[in-house]
């Protein structure tokens, strides 16, 4: 009996020892990530931290490409698994709270890298997580704080990006704009301007003021008024906006705009009703909105519009339907390109009676935003409008906002 046990163990020690030699390295399976292979390098760290279960740097790995595959979800409770069997591990932390971000969860992400920052005081990636989750629940002045910190222990492009990005964020702004459109049938062009002033009262409440003029149809007007944006929680906010120009023939006499909204995870959702009178005609829209962050570089937009105009008249109320789909992609950290299709009444920032009632047309957009280290960004965009009765348009929107 006790031979044949002695015989079994010696037999097993080879094997076992064949099998760990066959077991990859942690370079092996950081390699195979740096290379794009996420499923492999996956699989590798699995079988790491299975013949390991103690082994912290595998299970972080195992974390970090969950975190790299887009599945916050899984990847939270392996953080925490690390951070309960060590509870002074800095990477386990920022790990929490990074994923607690992307989930949404930016209060109990702050909590959590607080810790992190307090136990490793110099340490930027920690020092930049936290501003980053300061900025994400519109506490502006921390995250320009925090973000300084990290820039002052490690000034790498991408802390300093961070920052910069967060100052523009918190600033007050100045936004200059022109409008050109060129129509091919008898319609006249149109040209126009504004100027919006964003001043910061809080961190998460903000006054919007706005003026613009426009040359169309041959009638020279103006309209102004005020707004104000309030981030009443990390997730949530509300705006609204009147205009008025109590004289105008052609652009709105008044447009009253509010609206609510809230993100969650990699979605923002919104939602906003619009009352916009015109001399003879009320348009009357409710807009609900999603956006889908793929990445931090990365967004596809979805909107669907139900508008009713009311014509002063003939008493006649008719109701029309628009959608837009749009995409965003940061190419380039201080280059942003959008590409857009729409179907109806394509822009509702302009308004005009010429897209009211049923309005049929096909618009495609294309666009840049170039952000210059002066916290000035550059904004050109593209429209071409297909209508009915075969008539196009050109439409060139060109502007300019400073951060201060």
């Amino acid at each position: 009996m006790f031979g044949a046990l002695l015989l079994t163990t010696l037999l097993a020690a080879p094997a076992a020892e064949a099998q760990a030699s066959q077991l990859p390295t942690h370079a092996e399976a950081a390699e195979l990530a740096r290379q794009g292979d996420d499923q492999s390098a996956l699989d590798a760290f699995r079988r790491l931290a299975s013949a390991n279960p103690r082994d912290h740097e595998a299970r972080l790995g195992i974390a970090r490409l969950h975190v790299a595959m887009g599945r916050p979800d899984l990847a939270e409770p392996v953080y925490r698994s690390v951070l309960l069997e060590d509870p002074r591990n800095v990477d386990a932390m920022m790990g929490v709270g990074s994923t607690l971000i992307g989930l949404g969860r930016v209060d109990e992400a702050i909590r959590v890298l607080a810790t992190a920052a307090k136990a490793a005081p110099k340490n930027a990636d920690a020092l930049a997580a936290l501003g980053q989750a300061h900025l994400r629940a519109s506490r502006t002045t921390l995250a320009v704080s925090y973000l300084q910190l990290a820039v002052a222990v490690a000034p790498t492009p991408e802390n300093r990006q961070a920052l910069e990005d967060a100052r523009r964020a918190h600033g007050h702004s100045v936004r200059i704009g022109g409008l050109f459109e060129t129509f091919d049938g008898t319609i006249p062009n149109t040209g126009g301007g504004d100027v919006t002033v964003n001043i910061r009262l809080q961190d998460r409440l903000r006054l919007v003021g706005r003026g613009q003029h426009q040359e169309k149809f041959g009638f020279s007007e103006q309209r102004g008024g005020m707004g104000i944006e309030w981030h009443w929680r990390p997730d949530a906010t509300l705006y609204g906006h009147v205009l008025v120009g109590p004289d105008n023939r052609v652009l709105p006499r008044a447009d009253v705009h509010v609206g609510v909204g809230h993100r969650s995870g990699a979605f923002e959702w919104t939602a906003g009703v619009r009352a916009i009178d015109f001399a003879g005609a009320t348009l009357s829209a409710v807009s609900p909105e999603v956006t889908w962050w793929a990445s931090d570089r990365a967004s596809v937009g979805l909107r669907y519009t139900l508008a009713v105009t009311d014509y002063d008249v003939s008493d006649d109320r008719v109701a029309g339907h628009s959608g837009a789909l749009s995409a965003g992609y940061r190419a380039h950290p201080r280059l942003w390109v959008n590409l857009g299709y729409s179907r109806g009444i394509d822009d509702f920032d302009t308004p005009s009676p010429d897209r009211i009632g049923r309005f049929n047309a096909d618009t495609v957009t294309g666009g840049i935003r170039l952000d210059l280290p002066t916290l000035t960004s550059v904004v050109g965009t593209y429209q071409y409008q297909w209508r009915s009765r075969d008539e196009t348009m050109s439409r060139v929107t060109v502007s300019l906002r400073q951060s201060f």
